[in-house]
This record gives C-alpha cells, sequence and structure tokens, in this order.
C-alpha cells in the first residue's frame, strides 16, 4: 500500500493548524489602489542588505515573480506508452506569480502555470506506393520541386509514448506569521485551484493489398505492391478537467543578497474526465504499380465519452534567490508536482485512475518579494 496519501495528509493537518489562527484576521480581496502610496520605481537601487549580512524584513507591497521550468513528466502505464511505466520526459514551461502583502500581515497571489509537453513518439517515414505522382506535385509534374517534410508521397507514421500537457490556476488568500527567532518566516495559505491535463495516444496503421475478382479493395490479402494503400490514425484526447481547493505555506529566510525558501501546497479536487477519440482512415488506389492515383477515399469517425474521478496531490517548491537590486532577484530552484490518482492517460474511459509526477528544475526572476 502505498503511502503518499499519509504523507501528504500529515502535511496538510501541519498547515491547518498554523493557518487556523491566522484565518481570524481580515479576509478582504481588493485593496484601495492607493494603499501602498505612489511607488517610486526605483527597481535598479542597490540592494539593501543588513549590517554584517544579517535579516532583512519582509517585503510588503505588489509582487511579481516568473520562472522558466525544466521538468520531466511521467509516462502512462500499460500499453499506451508501450509498457515504459517507470519512465519519463523532460520538457518546457512557464509559472507565472503575482499577489501582495499589507502592512496588516495578509495579502492575496494568483498563479499560473504551463507545459506544452512533453511530446514524445516514435514514428517513421512511409513511402507509398507511387513516391513521385504529378498529381500531387503540380503542374511541372516530377521535376517539380516537393519539400522533404511536405512530401504527400510519404506518410509520417506515428505511435505516441509520452504526449501530454498540464495547466493551472489557482487564486490563494495568504497570512504572514510573526518573524521566528532565527529570522524565518511562514506565510499560510488557503485557496482554489483549477488543472487540466491532457494526454494524447495516437496509433497510426499504414497497409497496402490487392483488389478481389470484382476489383474491389481486399484488406484481407496484404502485398507489397498491391494496387491499394490504407493510412489510419487513430487519436484519443483524455482531458483531466480539476477543480477544488488547497492548502499550504511558504517558508523562507533572507541573509545578506540570499533569500532561500520553500514552499507547499496540498489539493484536494472532483475531476471531470472527456475521452475523444477521432478515427480518420484513408484509401487509395493506384491505376497500376507506380502508377497515377485512380481513386482516394477518406473515412472520419468521432466519438465522446465522459466520467468522473476524485483527485488528490501536493506541490513542493525549493528556491534559491540573489537580490541583484534592491527589488530585482534572480532565482533557481526544483519543483515536484504530485497528481496522485484519477487521472486518464488511456484509450478506454474506465481506466481512469492513473497518477502523474512532474518534477524538475526552475529559474526566473522575482520583482520585490
Amino acid at each position: 500500500m502505498s503511502i503518499r496519501p499519509f504523507v501528504w495528509l500529515a502535511a496538510l493537518l501541519a498547515v491547518m493548524g498554523l493557518a487556523g489562527s491566522a484565518q481570524a484576521q481580515k479576509f478582504e480581496p481588493f485593496i484601495d489602489p492607493g494603499y501602498f502610496g505612489q511607488p517610486d520605481f526605483q527597481f535598479f537601487a542597490p540592494a539593501e542588505v543588513g549590517d554584517f549580512g544579517g535579516e532583512e524584513p519582509p517585503n510588503t507591497g505588489v509582487y511579481f515573480d516568473y520562472d522558466r521550468t525544466y521538468v520531466n513528466v511521467t509516462r502512462p502505464d500499460g500499453l499506451a506508452s508501450r509498457n515504459s511505466e517507470f519512465d519519463g520526459d523532460f520538457t518546457w514551461g512557464n509559472r507565472w506569480e503575482i499577489g501582495y502583502m499589507t502592512e496588516e500581515h495578509t495579502g492575496w497571489q494568483g498563479v499560473v502555470w504551463h507545459l506544452s509537453g512533453p511530446n514524445e513518439y516514435s514514428h517513421f517515414d512511409q513511402e507509398r506506393i507511387d513516391a513521385i505522382n504529378e498529381d500531387d506535385t503540380g503542374p511541372g509534374g516530377p521535376l517539380f520541386p516537393v519539400i522533404a517534410d511536405r512530401n504527400p508521397r510519404i506518410f509520417d507514421v506515428r505511435t505516441s509514448l509520452n504526449v501530454a500537457s498540464f495547466s493551472s490556476a489557482e487564486v490563494n488568500k495568504t497570512w504572514r506569521r510573526k518573524q521566528f527567532h532565527n529570522g524565518a518566516v511562514l506565510e499560510p495559505l488557503v485557496g482554489f485551484r483549477y488543472m487540466v491535463f491532457k494526454n494524447w495516444v495516437r496509433r497510426d496503421k499504414y497497409t497496402r493489398f490487392a483488389e478481389d475478382a470484382a476489383g474491389q479493395p481486399d484488406p484481407f490479402t496484404p502485398t507489397i505492391d498491391g494496387l491499394f494503400e490504407q493510412f489510419d490514425q487513430d487519436v484519443h484526447v483524455f482531458e483531466n478537467s480539476m477543480i477544488g481547493g488547497q492548502l499550504g505555506g511558504r517558508l523562507f529566510r533572507q541573509t545578506g543578497h540570499w533569500l532561500l525558501s520553500a514552499d507547499v501546497r496540498m489539493f484536494a479536487v472532483q475531476n471531470f474526465q472527456t475521452l475523444n477519440r477521432q478515427f480518420l482512415s484513408q484509401i487509395t488506389r493506384y491505376t497500376a504499380l507506380n502508377g497515377d492515383v485512380e481513386l482516394n477515399q477518406f473515412d472520419r469517425v468521432d466519438t465522446f465519452t465522459q466520467a468522473q474521478e476524485f483527485v488528490w496531490g501536493g506541490e513542493v517548491r525549493a528556491e534559491a534567490a540573489y537580490e541583484l537590486t534592491r527589488d530585482i532577484s534572480l532565482r533557481f530552484g526544483m519543483v515536484f508536482i504530485d497528481l496522485g490518482q484519477g487521472i486518464g492517460r488511456s484509450r478506454d474511459i474506465h481506466d481512469n485512475n492513473e497518477d502523474v509526477q512532474i518534477a524538475g528544475l526552475t529559474f526566473g526572476l522575482t520583482i520585490n518579494r
């Protein structure tokens, strides 16, 4: 039995205890635009470092963070990834955060994530029966130039291994606890989170076959140089739309130019799942081997199914930021996101209870954080 649910539950209870007393503070989502006064826009003023590299008081006001991420996303289970259960693939992404903290030690923040990958396939180029056909190359005939990666006489036959995307948006109410004796500061949070994880499973198939006595396609008689060829694309898109709440906190400490921080979030969300299948088939008949195209037949079938699952999980980040100027810091760190259960990544709506782990490095900048 996995211990991961109990680890997240223990962390959740600890944060709830710390956040409980903070709930009594003001819970107002908006502040007067003039609350922080007129900014001086001196973003490049010299860094303010305490004597002998001591701790500085935490910043207040509006802040902004941006991170470029390079993370590994685990592959689907079973046949969806050719049984490569424990493998993962790297992809780039982006993270934005904007918020504020008042002098009363309370504030709000919004965070947006997006990963546009990974996009891992196994594939090969399949040359068609007639590699050069004047019907495709235009009025110049076979001598008419055709760009290699756009050659209509070649099929790109693909099998997906790990094709996915991840987006997340969250809004959190934050509080700032009294500074600890060692200079560390804790900021509990409670908020709302919406996430979308999409998974693509693609299976292409190419066959050649002869014709029967009546001159009709005979798919049950495959042949290398048959007059007929068929190219099928079978694509399943499993979309997981998750909505729910989260609790968490940020612990940080500044020493000299360095700000070290750890951020933990635990979420419980309902997952509304949709599985879309698009099946495309193209059958081509030639006049003879290496002859002209005599017939192209296209077929398309779309299906749509739905389901629901419950998802629990969390996010952990650890970062180190170096203060270049008074307001601007460069930072780097690591991140781990765990969607512990309830994720669909297969070609079957009933096989919809997998987990996903996303882990890797982050680097970016922060303003007034």
